[in-house]
């Protein structure tokens, strides 16, 4: 028997049991680290995005999404995102996206507009726009950003809030002011304009002007504004000449202002309503306070004589024409222009107390009754002869007509003819012409050629020439007979000398003869004795006298003796 050993029984194998594993596996390691990376950028990207706008503006060429930049004075702080047409055509949608920074800053009153879309003559740096094209400026507000805006149509004139003064002017037609055009006091630049309008009837302009701070202490009631932007022609003590504000200001356009000398007048307020005059020349004549009004009649008619023209009293400024009407006068037939016309009484000082700018008037009429009566005319005159603007001159006039300050409720000044008119002055050319006319210059110079002539046949006659050879052979032979007098006058002064010796030798010796004799020894001519003494002393005398005269004019003997 087999006494092997038997087999251990043996158990079933155990089943695997599957348990999932809490970690995925290295395998997602790495897309789990990218989706990590991924939305911690996204995290960071919207933490650091500013704000995004949506603007619309008209219809402009230039803006490129992506491109086109965002700036506020000249930083970049956004850029386009995109841009879609509206579907009316007129408008575009531009989105904008900024840097964070600008979140709280994108509030009400946010303005924005393209800048470099066209250049501007008051910020030519728009020229670096029209070249690297347009980009979108923005004047920020604080506050919670508005998500939809209407852009400007025009870049603003005040980019951000400003002190100031703001001013209406108003003027019948309009230069070339636009947005931006400067205003100007003294040449210095102190303010702008804002925009211009015209007014629902047409008829005239409104220029919105800002005047900055500390400035608007300048403008006053009174205040007169003008156009400085053109070219004008001026006169003064050195003569006339050319006036520019400023080379911008041809171009732009510009306004200036000045306020009179005289009682202080209330500071202008904003919304203060100014006339705007064409020139410097207008805006300080204009009428002030205590202006007195006058008037003058002129024969004829106005001659560019028109309102706002300036008066002058003796040459220096005094006034302004307001008004300018021509009439007929069906009594005498003819035209005639009334001119009034009104005068500042301070462009004239006065030496003894002051004038009353309460009531003026007869104050400035006791001063014109004065000069009238002293010969003061109002005449049409130019600021510069025949080429010059129109203007009223009161000057006095010497030996003129008595006259008299006319009362009324407007005083006349007597006028004096009109001796600014081109066509007076031309009449009087013309009288002077017809008066050179009027010369018989034909006869005058048939005269002067008849008179030559007969000078021409004198100096060339026989008996002309004849005559001068005579006179050449009577000036040789006066010459010889200098010459022969001036070799004979030492003998003849020799002799007449000696002639003069022998006589007072002779007298002398007569004399002797006379004292020896005495009275006592008389003669039968003792009486003829002395008469004859006397005359041979005279005789020698006379000699003596003939030797020096010929000794100091030789001469004589031939010309004689020149008393």
């Amino acid at each position: 028997m087999n006494d092997a050993p038997k087999e251990a029984k043996k158990s079933p194998p155990e089943e695997a049991i599957f348990r999932p594993s809490r970690w995925p596996g290295l395998i997602w390691a790495v897309p789990l680290a990218a989706l990590a990376i991924i939305g911690w950028l996204a995290i960071r990207t919207v933490a650091q995005s500013g704000p995004s706008v949506q603007v619309t503006f008209p219809v402009t060429g230039g803006l490129k999404p992506g491109t086109t930049k965002v700036e506020y004075q000249g930083y970049i702080v956004g850029q386009v995102g995109n841009v879609t047409l509206a579907k009316s055509l007129d408008q575009m949608k531009v989105q904008i996206n900024f840097d964070a920074p600008m979140r709280g800053h994108l509030g009400p009153g946010t303005r924005y507009w393209i800048a470099g879309s066209s250049i501007s003559l008051s910020d030519l740096s728009n020229i670096r726009n029209l070249i690297a094209g347009p980009v979108i400026v923005i004047d920020p507000r604080p506050g919670t950003t508005v998500r939809k805006v209407q852009g400007l149509s025009a870049p603003p004139v005040l980019t951000s809030p400003a002190s100031g003064l703001r001013l209406t002017l108003f003027a019948p037609k309009l230069s070339n002011f636009s947005a931006g055009s400067p205003v100007f006091y003294k040449g210095y630049q102190l303010g702008q304009v804002l925009g211009v309008s015209l007014s629902p009837n047409g008829r005239q302009f409104a220029i919105q002007v800002f005047i900055d701070a500390p400035w608007q202490k300048l403008v006053r009631t009174d205040t007169r504004f003008w156009n400085a932007g053109a070219v004008r022609l001026s006169t003064g003590t050195g003569g006339p000449g050319v006036q520019l504000e400023s080379v911008p200001a041809l171009l732009m356009g510009a306004i200036a202002f000045e306020t009179p000398s005289g009682p202080v007048a209330p500071l202008a307020r904003d919304g203060t309503r100014f006339k705007l005059y064409d020139n410097e020349t207008q805006a300080q004549n204009a009428p002030g306070v205590g202006a007195v009004p006058y008037r003058a009649i002129f024969p004829g008619g106005p001659h560019g004589l028109t309102a706002g023209a300036p008066v002058q009293l003796e040459g220096s400024p005094a006034g302004a024409v307001t008004d300018v009407a021509l009439r007929y006068d069906p009594a005498e037939s003819r035209l005639e222009t009334v001119v009034t016309l009104t005068l500042q009484p301070q462009r004239v000082g006065l030496t003894a107390g002051a004038w009353n700018f309460a009531d003026p008037a007869p104050q400035m009429n006791a001063m014109l009754s004065t000069l009238v009566a002293q010969g003061l005319r109002a005449e049409i005159g130019s600021s510069v002869p025949v080429v010059g603007g129109k203007m009223i001159a009161l000057t006095l006039v010497k030996d003129a007509p008595p006259a008299s300050l006319q009362a009324g409720a407007v005083p006349q000044i007597p006028a004096f003819g009109n001796g600014g008119d081109v066509n007076q002055i031309i009449s009087q050319l013309d009288d002077i012409l017809a008066g050179i006319n009027a010369i018989p210059l034909d006869q005058i110079a048939a005269d002067v050629h008849t008179a030559t002539t007969q000078l021409a046949a004198l100096a060339s006659a026989s008996q002309t020439k004849q005559t001068l050879r005579h006179l050449d052979q009577m000036v040789a032979h006066m010459d010889a007979i200098t010459r022969q007098a001036n070799a004979q006058l030492p003998a003849i002064l020799t002799d007449v000398r000696g002639s003069a010796a022998q006589a007072q030798a002779a007298l002398a010796a007569a004399q002797g003869l006379l004292n020896a004799q005495g009275p006592a020894n008389p003669g039968p001519n003792d009486a003829d004795l002395p008469h004859a003494l006397y005359e041979l002393s005279q005789a020698a005398k006379s000699l003596r006298a003939l030797a020096d005269f010929l000794d100091a004019h030789p001469g004589a003997l031939i010309a004689g003796r020149q008393d």
